[in-house]
């Protein structure tokens, strides 16, 4: 009896403790501190984190390795310090209970002491202030109705538009969607998206985008979405590249991340490999539930929707500094429309058919990171990647027997490698030199031998001319094996550096696009033999003049100015028809194939000017905006100049939120609101053809001058987030087109109406999800 009254006594005690002892949820933040030449580990370097206190500072140990626990959860920027290099900053930085931190700062030397840290004389190849667009996970979790695409996340940043709300289709300053590029760890990569047919009006495959990307933005390190004046190991694009970079796992112990919501399922692991903290491994698997917005009322096309897909990234050491990186993703999915069986339902074209869209694409592949002796690094990255498309549609009589079949099949591969190093001669000069070779190889309706290499070798020097004054120069070539077509790219810039941290900058570059899909697909009704197989590249000469201007604590003005201009455009080519090249383009083609002789005779320009103001997350809001008035023209076989498809004129985003954190006991409860509003001046349409009026009517296909009018949304989310020890939970809502705006996407006639008509994007759509970090 009294040794049960003293465990009674010692569990009561025990209990007492812990309950007076009970602490608000705390986070872990790791990582390593290196020099950004070298790799070598930079000891004793000052760690801090802000907001903070004394208590949230540390500094790294021997091997550059720095470790802090039990810091509140919430935003904070990470700055590092060390004697010999610049200070650097890492902000909006999330930390929550349920998933660690791990960070690898990159330090830059500045060859003086800290107190006099001005600029960076090392000329790494990276992004100037021009250009140049992060984007992380961190804000695929605050901004709304971005169903963790990285596709959707860009288009809410200067010069994108988001062509139609149904897909991550984009067009980036006044570029068709098919002029983008989607690279994968550095390397370039077939679309990596769902369901290339979403969002077009011709329901057919693209190579452009698509419903949803493969990658689940969880998977994402800091990513980038690069414009203008690319660096010199970027290229094939004349829009924009999205340069997607996988995050490492945890190395010190397994986590696990799983999501629930109307799109679909996700579930996420990642943890440590063997002992030594090297090594790490970070999976994802996602199964979509989107039949589930169709069971609750949300106009989605009346399609039946599925996909999965699979992503992975390991990291492992290589020697002693060098890092060996292996990743991959894969998915497939399907829509299928089946006619109405109730003859007397059919009200359009469609509704008399069986369509059925299958798709499927992957990647996989190695990449190395390596310090060289001296200050040097070399890297290098290969990536085997192939996506395939298939739609089939079968006309139905009455009867319901097939009137007529049509198979329209797509298949992509591409193999990329990249190779380059990167160094710095002395304090105030530096170099980097590679190469790359992508085979492309395209099986399509009509042709099934199209493959080829494009080879590129760069190499680009900077030079320090004073403390805040930088020059770069550089040359690459783009050489195409298919039909032996070079390209010379030439790149210069200047960069000032301000003495409150500002920057101008000023760049010109030569760059190229391969020849697009449909360019190739073509074997015109009798003119047998013929083939655009000698289409060349197209080339694009940039000229970029821009500020980054700190206008208080956390927040920026970003301007840029922009002229591009494209010349050796295909046109199309009929020596006895030159009625019917009015306004013809392949500037203009986007989601349907050619079927004319093309000549490289074309030429185009598009000019704009950006500006952004950004209040990063602090002090538990942020907000940003963004507006963009741009030009988009081109000359047709004529000679005649015509506004492109991709001209709506001007476009702006308003973004903004705001988090409401209360501590009771042991959990730290946030209630989250964020809002996107976007407008701009809408998609174009063909215009009639002159003459009489005929019925049906006939439309001019190759100008695009009649604007549908300007188009507005507004996206909402509201999420509750609850931090207990060891493990976050998040409740959201989001809310995209919250006001079910009727915006435009494009028009067609319709034989069984009778009549043209106007198909709109996707209304209001909900979203309900619960995530679980632990």
């Amino acid at each position: 009896m009294i040794h049960t009254l003293d465990r009674l006594l010692a569990l009561l005690i025990t209990f007492t403790a812990l309950s007076g002892s009970a602490q608000p949820p705390m986070a872990t933040l790791t990582g390593e501190v290196v020099d950004i030449r070298t790799g070598q580990p930079v000891k004793e370097a000052s760690l801090y984190l802000v907001p903070g206190n004394i208590s949230l500072t540390t500094t790294s140990d021997s091997a550059g390795k720095f470790r802090m626990a039990a810091i509140p959860v919430g935003h904070y920027a990470l700055r590092a310090a060390a004697v010999g290099y610049d200070t650097l900053e890492v902000p909006e930085l999330l930390l929550r209970a349920g998933k660690q931190s791990e960070q690898r700062l990159e330090l830059s030397p500045t060859g003086k002491e800290l107190s006099s840290v001005t600029i960076n004389p090392m000329a790494r190849e990276q992004a100037s202030p021009l250009g140049s667009q992060a984007f992380t996970v961190e804000q695929s979790l605050r901004w709304p109705s971005t169903f963790s695409d990285p596709g959707r996340l860009v288009a809410a940043f200067p010069g994108v538009v988001q062509v139609g709300n149904g897909a991550n289709h984009l067009s980036i300053r006044g570029n068709g969607p098919n002029t983008n590029a989607w690279y994968l760890q550095g390397a370039e990569i077939v679309s990596p998206n769902h369901l290339g047919n979403a969002g077009t009006a011709s329901d057919q495959p693209t190579s452009s985008g698509g419903g949803v990307n493969i990658l689940s933005a969880q998977m994402l390190g800091t990513s980038q979405l690069l414009t203008g004046v690319l660096p010199p190991g970027k290229d094939n694009a004349l829009g924009g590249i999205l340069d997607m970079q996988l995050r490492n796992g945890n190395s010190s112990h397994q986590e696990w991340t799983l999501q629930a919501d109307l799109v679909g399922l996700d579930v996420s692991t990642e943890g440590p490999i063997g002992k030594g903290g090297r090594s790490s491994y970070l999976v994802n698997y996602r199964y979509s539930t989107v039949g589930l917005l169709n069971a609750i009322g949300v106009d989605l096309g009346d399609e039946a929707v599925n996909f999965q897909d699979l992503s992975f990234h390991v990291t492992l050491p290589a020697g002693k500094r060098g890092d060996l990186h292996l990743f991959g993703l894969g998915g497939n999915s399907s829509n299928n429309f089946l006619a109405n069986r109730d003859t007397t339902k059919w009200k359009t074209d469609k509704d008399s058919k069986d369509i059925n869209f299958t798709a499927s694409a992957g990647a996989a592949g190695a990449s190395v990171r390596l310090p060289l002796k001296g200050s040097a690094i070399f890297s290098s990255t290969l990536v085997v990647s192939e996506g395939d498309q298939d739609r089939r549609e079968d006309g139905l009589n009455k009867d319901f027997s097939i009137q007529y079949s049509t198979d329209i099949p797509f298949s992509e591969r591409k193999i990329s490698a990249v190779a380059e190093v990167e160094g710095a001669v002395g304090s105030r000069s530096g170099y980097a030199a590679g190469a790359s070779a992508t085979q492309r190889s395209m099986t399509t309706l009509i042709d099934s031998d199209l493959n080829g290499w494009l080879m590129r070798p760069w190499v680009i020097g900077r030079y320090s001319l004073t403390e805040r004054l930088q020059a770069s120069a550089g040359f690459g070539i783009s050489y195409l094996t298919f039909n032996k077509d070079l390209v010379a790219e030439p790149r210069a810039g200047l960069e000032w550096k301000l003495p409150n941290g500002g920057k101008w900058a000023l760049e010109y570059g030569v760059r190229a696009l391969l020849p697009e899909w449909q360019v190739m697909n073509v074997q015109p009704v009798g003119q047998v033999g013929f083939s655009n197989h000698d289409i060349g590249m197209i080339r694009s000469h940039d000229l970029v003049l821009g500020m980054d201007l700190p206008i208080k604590k956390n927040m920026t003005l970003h301007g840029e100015v922009y002229y591009q201009q494209l010349v050796r455009a295909p046109l199309p080519y009929y020596a006895n028809d030159t009625a019917s090249l009015r306004g013809l383009s392949i500037l203009n083609v986007w989601d349907l194939p050619i079927g004319s002789p093309l000549q490289n005779t074309g030429d185009a320009y598009n000019t704009g000017v950006e500006l952004s103001v950004n209040h990063r997350f602090a002090d538990h809001y942020y907000y940003a905006a963004n507006a963009t008035v741009y030009t988009s023209r081109y000359t047709d076989a004529h000679g005649d100049e015509y506004d492109s498809r991709w001209a709506g004129t001007w476009g702006m985003n308003l973004l903004g939120g705001k988090e409401f954190a209360k501590v009771k006991e042991a959990v730290t409860r946030t209630w989250g609101l964020s809002g996107r509003f976007n407008a701009g001046g809408g998609p174009r349409a063909n215009p009639e053809a002159l003459g009489a009026p005929q019925d049906p009517p006939v439309f001019d296909p190759g100008l695009w001058t009649v604007q549908l009018g300007a188009t507005y949304s507004l996206d909402v989310r509201v999420y509750l987030k609850h931090d207990h020890q060891r493990r976050t939970g998040t409740w959201a809502l989001d809310l995209q087109n919250v006001t079910n705006a009727q915006n435009p996407a494009y028009t067609y006639y319709d034989g069984r109406k009778g009549e043209m008509v106007t198909k709109y994007q996707l209304g209001i759509i909900p979203n309900v999800s619960y995530r679980l970090e632990f």
